[in-house]
């Protein structure tokens, strides 16, 4: 090993210690938000060796599902160690910036320096927790790593050949684009990193015959994203117009710019409201543009520069731009296009005289790692974590209903049914909150109240299949077996590919109505319709009696 390995591996080193201070109160944390349906509900990780059910779970995502798979086999349902393996993989992500920082800072004085402090910048930044704290934030950590580890390979393979590198470039690609939709930016990152770092901000020099193997690739994984889903972005395009959906993003990509600068206000759930064209949303537009078009424009004279700008815009892009996603805002989104901005950062503080860089990088670091190890605390319980949403957020019906669905699963029943009302009164379209509160109403053994909301709720809209389901659940406990087979047969009128409603009519005729026949027949539909579920194995199990 010579001097500049060993160099390289301290640095390493030095990062890896920092990043597990700044994460290590992470590590005891409960499986938390979407854990509950990605890792605690997702029964095909319990069967890794029926890889196919694994793969099928979300074929957009095979390599993520397949770590979590993995994390079962070791582990089951322990969230510690599916922290720990975030944990692994934030530390080996930072060492990749860190090489793919010496590309780009390349021959420059202090490029280590650079390299490193934008390694550390990132790493340990709070904007970063949802991605690295809350375990369906893999999603993002895992292909962000593939993707910086498909960077560096191509920045390498164009600087110095080699079919090695070519064949890391390419291989990366390839499982970023089964890890995460957002990887689908590669072609064009290959493309800055050519012309902002290999080329050093001349376009005319940039090799455009190279790229078109990664412009193939994205193109065939379009077209079989169009084949099994028949959209190629995502399926709810009616779920926000167009330009409501620009001018929305336009607002929210300089809110996570405050967010990355001066990290205060972070939120689960951040409740930015959609917008039309005003003059604030107008301006942002204007903003962005204009960021854009200066990067570019300077591209010959600041390429560094402009790379961190480009790469901020164009990291965002697949959640912030023309695609409408379910949650306008989510922390976890700027993982990756937050190092655009470290870049910037690290360029700066290169240039500062003497240790002065050094000493700010320091103190900048003991910023984050504190607070990145508060906002870890608020991870570790779903409670915790939505009662800061619910502070921040006092006017969200949505960040109220994440708090009562916290407090119910802790069997704070009180509390939830007081957080569910309050989420009812400030959105009296919120329909889950309303039957969820009759949920926790049933639960306190509170029958008339919990029968009286539902039959509210189904007056307001009769076409709501789970008041019907609570309702036909409801009256089954009882002992009234036709009146809840009534409900569930409504269920199945409106919603007839409900699995809920198929099994429990299946257990009703089965086990009360003695109809053999239509047990069979529902509890086959239960079976083709949700062979994952986790009551798939008693269903499977009354199906046996039913029919041997």
């Amino acid at each position: 090993m010579n001097r500049r390995e060993a160099t390289l591996w301290l640095t390493w080193a030095a990062l890896l210690a920092l990043t597990f201070v700044a994460y290590n109160n992470m590590l005891h944390g409960e499986f938390t938000y979407d854990d509950k349906v990605e890792v605690v509900g997702n029964r095909t990780l319990r069967f890794l060796e029926e890889w196919r059910l694994v793969l099928a779970y979300n074929w957009s995502r095979p390599v993520l599902i397949a770590t979590y798979a993995l994390n079962y086999r070791l582990a089951g349902l322990d969230p510690w160690p599916y922290h720990v393996f975030d944990l692994v993989l934030q530390g080996v992500n930072v060492g990749v910036v860190m090489l793919l920082g010496l590309r780009i800072f390349g021959d420059r004085p202090g490029a280590l320096f650079a390299a490193a402090a934008s390694a550390a910048l990132w790493g340990v930044h709070p904007l970063n927790t949802e991605a690295v704290s809350y375990v369906t934030g893999r999603s993002e950590q895992l292909a962000g790593g593939l993707m910086l580890l498909a960077c560096l390979g191509f920045v390498s393979w164009r600087q110095e050949g080699g079919l090695g590198r070519l064949a890391l470039c390419g291989g990366a690609t390839a499982l970023a684009f089964f890890t995460k939709e957002v990887a689908v930016v590669l072609p064009v990152a290959f493309l800055l990193l050519e012309w902002l770092v290999v080329r050093k901000g001349a376009l005319g020099e940039v090799r455009w015959r190279g790229h078109l193997i990664w412009i193939l690739a994205l193109v065939a994984f379009f077209a079989l994203r169009l084949r099994v889903y028949g959209v190629i972005t995502t399926d709810l395009p009616d779920l926000r117009p167009r330009d409501v959906q620009l001018f929305t993003q336009a607002e929210v990509i300089w809110r996570y710019v405050q967010l990355a600068v001066l990290p205060v206000g972070q939120s689960v759930f951040h409740d930015h409201p959609a917008t039309g064209l005003t003059a604030r949303s107008a301006l942002a537009a204007l903003g962005v543009l204009g960021a854009g078009v200066g990067a570019v424009a300077f591209a010959r004279r600041a390429p560094l520069l402009s790379l961190g700008v480009l790469w901020w815009l164009l990291c965002l892009a697949p959640s912030s731009s023309f695609v409408p996603l379910k949650e306008t805002m989510a922390e976890h989104r700027p993982y990756l296009a937050l190092l655009g901005l470290c870049w910037i950062a690290a360029e700066g503080l290169r240039r500062l005289p003497g240790s002065t860089g050094l000493g700010v990088l320091l103190a900048l670091c003991a910023v984050e790692v504190g607070l990145t190890r508060a906002r870890n605390t608020l991870w570790q319980t779903e409670v915790a974590l939505w009662g800061d949403a619910v502070k921040k957020n006092p006017h969200s019906a949505e960040a109220w209903y994440g708090l009562g669905d916290a407090m119910r699963l802790k069997s704070e029943l009180a509390e939830a049914a007081t957080a569910y009302q309050r989420a009812r009164d400030l959105n009296p379209a919120l329909l889950d909150a309303t039957n969820n509160l009759g949920l926790v109403q049933a639960q306190l053994g509170q029958r008339d109240e919990a029968e009286a909301t539902w039959r509210g709720l189904l007056l307001e809209s009769p076409t709501y299949c789970k008041a019907h389901n609570n309702l036909g659940l409801l009256y089954a406990r009882e002992g009234k077996p036709r009146e809840a087979a009534a409900e569930l047969r409504t269920t199945l009128a409106y919603c007839p590919e409900d699995c809920r409603a198929h099994r429990y009519l299946g257990e009703l005729y089965g086990m009360q109505l003695n109809d053999r026949e239509k047990a069979v027949l529902h509890l086959e539909v239960f079976l083709e319709l949700c062979p994952a579920d986790r009551m798939s194995e008693d269903v499977r199990a009354l199906l046996n009696k039913l029919t041997w």
